[in-house]
C-alpha cells in the first residue's frame, strides 16, 4: 500500500494509519516447553497445537487513528472461516500494548479498559518517556522519509524505531510515542542473553497512512473504577490466589 497523500509532509493531525505486527516464533523450542505429544491429548483435535502455533505467528493488523492530540489503538479482527479446529487458534500480541488504548499527547496520559473476574476496570496512567537515541540513519518506508531512533525498554529489550519528520504528530503503534514525527515501523529486540528461545523479535511496520478530514471525534472511556497499571497488577495477584483458594476448597470438600 502506498500513502494516500499528494505531499511528502503532513501537518494534517486527523490521520489514520494501518500496522501490522509480526513476532518471530520458534515452534520446535514452544513443542519443548509444552511437552507437547506427538499423539495429542484425547479431548483434543490431533491439529490443536499446530492451529495454535499458527495463530501465534499469523500477522497482526492494527489501526492508530490519531485527532488532534487524541489517539487509539485497536485490533483488527479478523474473521475466522471455521475451517478444521481453526477456532483453536491463539492470538497474542507481544508488543506489550495490548488492544483499545486511548492516549491523551496533550497530558501524556493513556487508558484502556480491562475486565477482572467479570467486572471492568479503566485502566489509566502515565505513557511511558522513552529516552530516544536519535540517529543520522535514514531510509524510506511507503514513500516516507525516516530517521532511525533507539531506546532501552527494560533491562531485556530495546527498540528500534523509523520516524517520519514529515508527519508532525509525536505518536506511534501500541505505547511508542515522544519522536520528533510519527514511527512508521518498530522492531522490539530482545536483548537478555539468556532471552525465551521460544519468542524472537517483534516488528510493527505501516502499510498506510491517511488523511481522515471528516474525522468524528475520538471519546475518551469513561472513568469508572480507575485504577493505575501498578495498582491493576496487585489487584489481578490477589484476585488469582483467591481463586486458587477456592479451587482447593472446592478440591477439599470433595474429598
Amino acid at each position: 500500500a502506498y500513502c494516500t497523500f499528494l505531499s511528502t509532509s503532513l501537518y494534517a493531525q486527523k490521520l489514520e494509519i494501518k500496522y501490522q505486527e509480526v513476532t518471530d516464533i520458534n515452534v520446535e523450542e514452544l513443542k519443548k516447553n509444552m511437552k507437547v505429544e506427538s499423539t495429542g491429548s484425547p479431548n483434543l483435535p490431533k491439529d490443536f497445537y499446530d492451529n495454535m502455533f499458527k495463530g501465534m505467528a499469523e500477522p497482526k493488523d492494527y489501526t492508530l487513528t490519531i485527532n488532534d492530540n487524541l489517539s487509539t489503538y485497536k485490533k483488527v479482527e479478523k474473521l475466522n472461516n471455521g475451517q478444521g479446529s481453526g477456532r483453536f487458534s491463539m492470538s497474542i500480541s507481544f508488543s506489550g500494548g495490548g488492544n483499545g488504548i486511548v492516549k491523551d499527547l496533550s497530558t501524556k496520559e493513556y487508558s484502556k479498559s480491562v475486565n477482572l473476574m467479570d467486572k471492568s476496570y479503566l485502566i489509566k496512567d502515565k505513557l511511558t518517556d522513552y529516552k530516544w537515541q536519535l540517529t543520522r540513519e535514514t531510509k524510506k518506508i511507503i514513500g516516507f522519509d525516516v530517521k532511525k531512533a533507539t531506546a532501552i525498554i527494560d533491562s531485556t529489550k530495546s527498540v528500534v524505531a523509523w520516524y517520519a519528520p514529515s508527519i508532525t504528530v509525536k505518536d506511534g503503534p501500541s505505547m511508542y510515542n515522544g519522536l520528533p514525527g510519527l514511527i512508521l515501523e518498530l522492531e522490539i529486540i530482545n536483548t537478555k542473553k539468556t532471552a525465551d528461545k521460544r519468542f524472537g523479535n517483534t516488528t510493527i511496520r505501516t502499510t498506510e497512512v491517511k488523511e481522515v478530514p471528516d474525522m468524528k471525534p475520538i471519546e475518551k472511556p469513561k472513568e469508572k473504577n480507575v485504577l493505575t497499571e501498578k495498582e491493576f497488577e496487585v489487584l489481578s495477584k490477589k484476585q488469582m490466589e483467591r481463586f486458587k483458594e477456592m479451587r482447593t476448597e472446592s478440591v477439599d470438600k470433595k474429598d
